[in-house]
């Protein structure tokens, strides 16, 4: 287990960080050629994709993970499924996606825009088997260097296309193109057995698994896209744009350190499921590690909003300030509750988990209701922002009595010595922001981060919690 955790959270690293400096610099340069409204439009098709790629069986890959009775013939009729519920989800999302967006919206750009978008659908649905072998079969490298390539290529056709004048094409050819490369090296990494049987007995095998996860995966869907949806309808596609800009840089950091962590995660602890035990202290330790994180992130963030907009977006995004100064107090509270699936899924519970998603559904959508009422962007990132913090004490408190056989207190402890970080960090950032703000935005985030870091080591140099760190990554290596 742990020679294969380490090779898993190697490998994934070098994908995920790769996949992150291309999206970054990709949003960069096409953030000062395209315009507020452009981006909130390609970002509402986004939504929409996202859901029927949820309905065309995201679900099956864990469930391929996790069914340890899946022979390979089973593996080609599944995949036979894949292909027809991603032909009828990607025809149907073009031609009743593109009508019911350009009626709600009175925008005729959304008709092309959802055919050229609808190809997403159907490769994610034909990927679902090839991803759940790899990840099966732990071919932690072949997955990173397969996503690795599919960013690096994709992301450099977006920033050609920008520059040739293809304007908003240049995102929707990005974002398609993505999922189309990952299919075509799926293909070529595994050997998925040929067969004309479209028999229902394989999908019986994995068909409970899928319809939960399904349940949850819609829900999380929900309460994570319903307040781009109320902000498009109510606010208009450039308040829109300015809060996924916003939101997009509050996930960057939980895609830095999750997108590494999570893929390995589940392969690796469904092979223990009935050790609870060993899931629980391994959940405990990575989510103690992620806090000392995240927290001071978290607190950096929020201080340095405005900088972090104009540095990588242009003076043209400075609608995007606020929101992203009140997202960001709630990054710690999302980075630890969204390494949660993957502990349930490890422990197959994924019918709790669906209770979990309902809960979280009704937390965090109330609130962004709430948010929309006072008619701003920016009240609606404070009620999201405290709506997953209030989500994260109820997820973690169902995770550790329902999964894990504890307490939510043991995580409550967990965040003690991070959340002192967090205060120290912010009472002296705060009280040196006059001091700091040097010359232009590079410069400024250059001396407030030094800070920040000193600061972050020295802490946990003489609470010894940087020699517990060093510790339990070597344990766990």
């Amino acid at each position: 287990m742990k020679n294969d955790f380490k090779s898993g959270i190697f490998f994934t690293a070098i994908a995920q960080y790769s996949t992150v400096v291309v999206q970054l610099v990709l949003n960069m340069v096409l953030s000062r050629l395209l315009t507020p409204e452009q981006i909130g439009i390609v970002t509402t098709v986004q939504v929409l994709i996202l859901f029927f790629q949820l309905l065309t069986g995201t679900a099956i890959s864990p469930a391929i993970v996790q069914n340890k009775e899946l022979k390979d013939e089973d593996y080609g009729v599944i995949f036979n499924y894949t292909i027809l519920i991603g032909v009828i989800a990607s025809l149907f999302f073009g031609i009743v996606g593109g009508f019911t967006l350009s009626t709600i919206f009175n925008n005729s750009i959304y008709i092309p825009i959802c055919w050229s978008m609808s190809l997403i659908i159907l490769t994610s649905a034909m990927n679902q088997v090839p991803n759940g072998i790899l990840s099966k079969e732990k071919r932690f490298k072949a997955i990173s260097l397969r996503l690795a390539s599919a960013s690096v290529l994709s992301g450099v056709m977006g920033i050609a296309l920008a520059f040739l004048h293809a304007g908003i094409y240049s995102l929707v050819i990005t974002f398609t193109m993505i999922e189309t490369i990952i299919l075509v090296l799926n293909l070529r990494l595994v050997d998925i057995k040929f067969t004309r049987s479209m028999h229902l007995e394989p999908m019986k095998k994995i068909f409970s698994f899928v319809k939960h996860q399904t349940s949850f995966l819609l829900l999380n869907y929900f309460y994570r896209n319903f307040d781009n949806l109320l902000v498009s309808k109510f606010f208009g596609a450039k308040p829109l744009g300015n809060y996924s800009r916003s939101y997009q840089l509050l996930s960057l950091p939980i895609t830095v350190f999750l997108s590494v962590v999570n893929p390995v995660l589940q392969p690796i602890l469904a092979e223990h499921e009935k050790n609870i035990p060993l899931i629980r202290d391994t959940y405990l330790k990575i989510s103690q590690i992620l806090a000392f994180i995240a927290i001071p992130v978290s607190v950096f963030f929020s201080l340095n909003a405005e900088p972090i907009i104009y540095l990588l977006f242009g003076n043209q995004w400075g609608g995007a300030v606020v929101p992203l100064k009140y997202l960001s107090l709630s990054i710690w509270a999302q980075m630890l509750a969204q390494m949660m699936p993957a502990i349930w899924q490890a422990r197959n519970l994924v019918r709790i988990q669906s209770f979990n998603g309902l809960v979280s559904l009704g937390t965090i959508c109330i609130s962004i209701i709430v948010g929309i009422s006072f008619g701003s962007i920016d009240t609606v990132a404070i009620a999201v922002s405290i709506s997953y913090i209030i989500n994260f004490v109820i997820s973690g408190s169902l995770l550790m009595t329902r999964a894990l056989e504890g307490h939510l207190s043991s995580i409550i402890r967990n965040l003690i010595k991070p959340f002192l970080l967090g205060i120290l960090l912010y009472a002296v950032l705060y009280f040196t922001q006059d001091f700091t703000n040097i010359l232009n935005s590079f410069v400024t985030l250059l001396v407030r981060g030094s800070i920040w870091l000193v600061l972050s080591v020295v802490f946990l140099y003489f609470s010894g919690d940087l020699k517990n760190i060093k510790q339990l990554v070597k344990n766990n290596e």
